[in-house]
């Protein structure tokens, strides 16, 4: 009796145990939608070129901290040589100065300036994407960001993705688990995006 009484409670520790576990995975929650252009041919790019993120947050650092980490995280995959953020920069503002845009505009470049961009550059694509959300840590931080790769001569999509990770968790709170940092869950944001990519 006393063995069986036992053995009931170490089974419902166990599932308690395995529970807990999975809602605090749980809890850090993450989501990607992707496309990918059927007729897509990706063996033709050496060269891709980040652009600046469009930042649609408060935070006004947010589209330079995504692109920095979307320009190392394609480099340390070895998929694509990725152009030096200073070039890239120096480069699309002589080219968008020459076609009249002003400084800081919210970036769409349009065929002919892709194509003019990706002559300067050498690079046969560009990704452009904008930081959606960006929220700190008060409540549960949230990171999420759409990107795209264009062909620098067509300006065709030849892929897309969003993706959103959130440390948003009411177990997380509950067992008194201490929140995610801004800085993981961006790097899982576009590490996820980049993974339906490469």
């Amino acid at each position: 009796m006393y063995n069986k009484i036992r053995m009931k409670l170490s089974v419902f520790r166990n599932f308690f145990m395995f529970a807990a576990i999975f809602l605090v995975i749980a809890g850090c929650a993450s989501s990607t939608v992707r496309y990918i252009n059927p007729d897509a041919n990706f063996s033709y790019i050496r060269k891709v070129a980040v652009l600046p993120f469009n930042n649609l947050t408060s935070d006004r650092y947010a589209g330079e901290k995504i692109r920095s980490i979307v320009t190392v995280d394609i480099l340390s995959r070895g998929a694509f040589e990725v152009l030096e953020q200073g070039e890239v920069s120096k480069t699309l503002g002589a080219v968008l100065r020459a076609a009249g845009a002003s400084e800081g505009m919210v970036l769409d470049p349009d065929k002919e300036t892709l194509k003019l961009l990706g002559e300067k550059l050498g690079a046969q694509a560009v990704i452009i994407g904008s930081v959606d959300e960006y929220e700190g840590a008060s409540g549960g931080a949230v990171v999420s960001i759409s990107m795209r790769m264009l062909d620098a001569s067509s300006g065709i999509i030849l892929w897309q993705a969003n993706s959103t990770a959130s440390g948003k968790s009411v177990w997380r709170r509950i067992l008194g688990i201490e929140e995610v940092d801004r800085t993981v869950l961006t790097r899982k944001a576009v590490g996820k995006a980049i993974d339906t990519l490469l």
